[in-house]
């Protein structure tokens, strides 16, 4: 009666609670797995056989939930999804401009400048294709095309017919020769304790310069630089000079301009009123880890907290519309949300459909908190501090899947996403504000 609780994905498996099969709407075959909840192994969707042969041939593409990254990306030029390899003439009837974009790419492995291949890897895929058996429809994600900016999700290069296709995350076949592969992520933020203490600050968009303080109380830049998306531990000292705030580092006496720096600001109390710096007497603290994240719109950053306790610390990129506008959906500004909200669904991986049919595939670490905003990992940028998103929450892959182990409520094992329950589970305190 409660619909849908969650869902295992391609290769994923979840252990049985007992063997017998239950009957019910949709599916003569429904199992209970762990911890709770059926599955319908009716042998098309799912299956008890560990043998069984469409499950070993999907299981090498299945997503890594091992790495930050559980697919590699990129960004697509416009691109057919093929759902199988197709004949060139298939190619000819789906690509108006076949021709003339293969002697483009002809021209490109040459090492001639083709400005429309900008960021397109032209290097011939060196394996041949894998073979499946007959894949049930709900395999593939429904959408035949990818248009310019969407991003495409993929596991596999191969070779076919002297052209190169990557494998999607789906299962199905876009041409290599129309997509720019995206440079991996790697800004991560801090545990706290472990790799820093607070108060800190992180640098974002470029370079910032370190600054020293001269004998006449004044500052002056020196000759090094903090590197973009690094980070600082402060002292908690702080100076004014012609209207300019600098802040003291525990980096051998440097100064840092505040407006060159996300500076991360702890929180008095916790959203059930506990004291941050004392005693929680208040009687109010949920169930579970008591686990909470507060994030700032305009500033850039994000805390997470275990009760009382800071655990980690990042910088975030939010809606670029920056808070909502009286009056006006999130979604027509862009803008990010703010309240106090819940974690109210974990996919380790979701395909978003942003305005105007822009997809992004299999977004990693998704957590919904808002209707349809959700913090998430984002694979297409790596501008962390600063407002980019269509109003989501953006943080790096290596944040998101940190943030997504620590946040309640757990992925049970084996699972790919689940929605919180109310009646039986904690579920993790989003507090979003300007």
């Amino acid at each position: 009666d409660e619909g849908w609780i969650g869902y295992l994905w391609l290769g994923g498996s979840a252990r049985l609670r007992d063997q017998a099969p239950h009957y019910g709407p949709g599916c003569d075959h429904w199992v209970a797995i762990e911890p709770r909840g059926f599955v319908c192994a009716d042998g098309k969707r799912a299956t008890l056989d560990p043998a069984d042969p469409v499950l070993a041939a999907i299981g090498p593409f299945a997503p890594a939930l091992e790495r930050a990254w559980p697919h590699r990306y990129a960004e697509s030029r416009g691109l057919p999804r093929y759902e199988a390899l197709p004949t060139r003439e298939e190619q000819r009837w789906r690509e108006w401009d076949l021709e003339a974009h293969l002697a483009r790419v002809a021209d490109a492995r040459r090492g001639d400048p083709v400005e429309a291949l900008r960021g397109v890897d032209v290097t011939p895929a060196t394996e041949p294709p894998p073979v499946f058996p007959a894949l049930h429809p709900t395999t593939h994600e429904q959408h035949r095309e990818l248009k310019p900016l969407s991003t495409v999700a993929y596991s596999r290069e191969a070779l076919h017919d002297g052209r190169s296709f990557l494998l999607t995350a789906d299962l199905l076949w876009v041409p290599k020769d129309r997509v720019a592969p995206y440079p991996e992520v790697t800004f991560r933020g801090v545990v706290l304790d472990r790799d820093a203490r607070l108060p800190l600050a992180f640098f974002r968009g470029e370079d910032r310069p370190q600054q020293r303080r001269l004998a006449d109380g004044g500052f002056a830049p020196t000759d090094g630089n903090w590197r973009r998306l690094s980070f600082v531990e402060l002292t908690g000292e702080r100076a004014e000079q012609e209207g300019v705030t600098y802040l003291e580092t525990r980096d051998r006496g440097l100064w840092v301009k505040a407006e060159d720096a996300v500076v991360p600001t702890l929180a008095r109390r916790t959203p059930w009123g506990a004291p941050l710096d004392g005693p929680d007497t208040t009687g109010k603290a949920p169930a579970g880890r008591a686990t909470w994240i507060e994030a700032s719109v305009m500033e850039g950053w994000l805390l997470a907290y275990e009760g009382q306790r800071p655990v980690y610390a990042t910088m975030i990129s939010p809606g670029r519309g920056g808070v909502p506008v009286p009056g006006k959906d999130p979604l027509e500004t862009a803008s990010t949300p703010v309240g106090i909200f819940k974690i109210t669904g974990k996919f380790a991986t979701a395909t978003m459909v942003a305005p105007h049919q822009f997809i992004h595939s299999d977004v990693p670490w998704t957590q919904n908190f808002s209707g349809p905003h959700a913090l998430h990992g984002a694979y297409w940028h790596d501008d962390w501090g600063n407002r980019m998103s269509a109003g989501c929450v953006n943080v790096s892959p290596a944040d998101g899947r940190w943030l997504f182990e620590f946040t309640e409520p757990r992925l049970p094992t084996g699972w790919h996403g689940v929605r919180w329950q109310p009646a039986s589970e904690p579920a993790t305190t989003f507090v979003v504000h300007r």
